[in-house]
């Protein structure tokens, strides 16, 4: 009884510590998580440790002449990847009294031609887009000013395709007299000193200050952003849609066991968004949720009634976002690549596009515990949007339609060595934990059997006890003047009737 009362002790013990030791060390590691000097998760917010690379790749126009002579589509190839190897630090850091902390993240890229298809003098055949975006502005102008305009362009001779190196149309840019003379047309436009690139100024700077919360006075408010330049709303677009919430990515508070969706804030995108939850995923042992893009994301207010307040009077078909309200009314619009999850007749207008989940689809890996990234997969494309207008000679023949003019890919994975770190932090404890409670489980199982053997030990021993004593009850014979014999006439006994005394 003793050895059984340890046993069931052991068994419930293991029970208990295989339930509760998770949910402990869970909440152990929730509160050391909030943003603090020396928290968990200060190295990984200030200096992002995964090796981020972009990766950027262009669509060459292959037959820019019988387009604009309307005999053929667009005819892309697409060319990358060209591959920076980038550096994500966050600078001028500043802990507020109210558990938020503001700081501007400086992002330096630095080419990598040993990861790249080719150099960035590689030339391209793409979109004047500075053109583009004259004649969008000149949209809604008299028609004089718009006769005007076209012969400035014709003596400038701008023409809608030109040809450019990589470097130019990435961060080095180019010199263009359109670029130079937007600031007098539109006042809002920065200043660049008449170069355009497409990440022209990108390098060595920030998107700007941010103001998170530290997750210290609520876990599920942890490194998500309270303000974006001093204000919690955008200005681009209309009720709910500009509202700033969510993470910028890099951390999300912990994951909730049924959590469909996570938040996103990016400033290229002006806009949050959300990604639906997909799968389990392994990155290097650890053990993730891979959230990912879905087709609602980028789906027009009558697909998605949550995206009408996105709405512009373009009234684009599904799958790609007009970015005009918030880049200066420019022609510029957001997919994600290759047109992937976007309406089909988009791919009908052009031709060499190929879209395809396992190459094109955005997605973010997290573990759930920690809310730390694991993996990223941060993929866009950015297209020009071309319309007809008969008032500018250079566009009076343009089949309207959205060109892809690139694509790119900021990627980070987890290192052996980050992993390694990670899973001491995060997952040894609980395999630790679980072994430790499997081992008590054992003990009380190995306990408990050996008290059940006693046990039936025992009660066969009592059996076989009452046996041996049974047949001298059973044989004997008494006879009739009280005297008790066996029937081998041996060990003659007296048998009193009365007080039962056998001799």
């Amino acid at each position: 009884m003793v050895t059984g009362g340890v046993g069931i002790a052991f068994l419930l013990l293991g029970l208990v510590l295989l339930y509760c030791f998770p949910l402990i060390f869970s909440h152990i590691i929730q509160k050391n998580l909030p943003l603090a000097k020396g928290s968990v998760s200060y190295k990984l917010w200030k200096d992002i440790p995964l090796p981020l690379y972009q990766k950027i790749y262009f669509f060459n126009v292959t037959n820019p002449e019988e387009f604009l002579q309307q005999s053929s589509k667009p005819k892309l190839v697409e060319i990358g990847p060209y591959t920076y190897r980038s550096w994500w630090t966050k600078e001028n850091i500043t802990w507020n009294n109210n558990d938020t902390v503001t700081y501007r993240e400086v992002k330096k890229y630095v080419f990598k031609p040993e990861l790249s298809v080719g150099s960035e003098n590689d030339v391209i055949t793409t979109v004047n887009f500075p053109m583009l975006t004259a004649a969008t502005w000149l949209r809604n102008t008299n028609p004089l000013e718009k006769i005007v305009a076209s012969v400035l362009m014709f003596l400038m001779k701008e023409k809608i395709f030109i040809q450019r190196k990589v470097k130019q149309l990435a961060y080095e840019g180019y010199p263009d007299l359109l670029t130079a003379v937007a600031p007098l047309i539109h006042p809002d436009v920065p200043k660049t000193h008449g170069y355009f690139g497409w990440f022209y100024g990108k390098n060595n700077t920030d998107d700007g200050e941010f103001t998170v919360f530290t997750g210290k006075n609520g876990i599920s408010k942890f490194n998500t952003i309270e303000k974006w330049n001093g204000t919690d709303s955008l200005k681009y677009w209309t009720g709910e849609c500009n509202k700033i919430a969510g993470t910028n990515g890099e951390l999300d508070p912990p994951i909730k066991k049924e959590q469909e969706t996570i938040t996103l804030f990016q400033t290229d995108m002006c806009r949050s968004w959300k990604l639906n939850y997909k799968e389990v995923v392994n990155n290097q042992g650890l053990k993730c949720y891979r959230f990912s893009a879905m087709e609602s994301v980028l789906a027009n207010g009558t697909d998605n009634p949550e995206n009408s307040c996105f709405n512009t009077s373009r009234l684009l078909p599904s799958g790609v976002m007009d970015l005009s309200p918030c880049r200066y009314d420019t022609p510029v619009a957001l997919s994600l690549p290759h047109f992937y999850l976007a309406s089909p007749s988009y791919l009908n207008d052009v031709e060499g596009l190929k879209p395809n989940a396992s190459h094109h689809e955005f997605f973010l890996d997290i573990h759930p515990t920690s809310g730390i990234s694991t993996s990223i997969g941060a993929r866009i494309q950015l297209n020009a949007i071309l319309e007809q207008d008969k008032k500018i000679k250079q566009f009076s023949n343009i089949t309207d339609l959205v060109l892809p003019v690139l694509w790119q890919e900021v990627t980070g994975y987890l290192t052996e060595e980050l992993a390694s770190e990670l899973l001491k932090e995060l997952e040894d404890p609980l395999i630790y934990g679980a072994d430790f409670a499997y081992c008590i489980l054992a003990i009380g199982a190995v306990l408990s059997l050996v008290a059940c053997s006693l046990l039936i030990y025992h009660w066969f021993e009592m059996r076989k006890s009452s046996r041996q004593w049974s047949p001298l009850l059973i044989d004997d014979k008494v006879d009739g003047e009280g005297t008790y014999s066996t029937e081998d006439g041996v060990s003659p006994r007296t048998y009193d009737h009365e007080n039962v005394v056998v001799q």
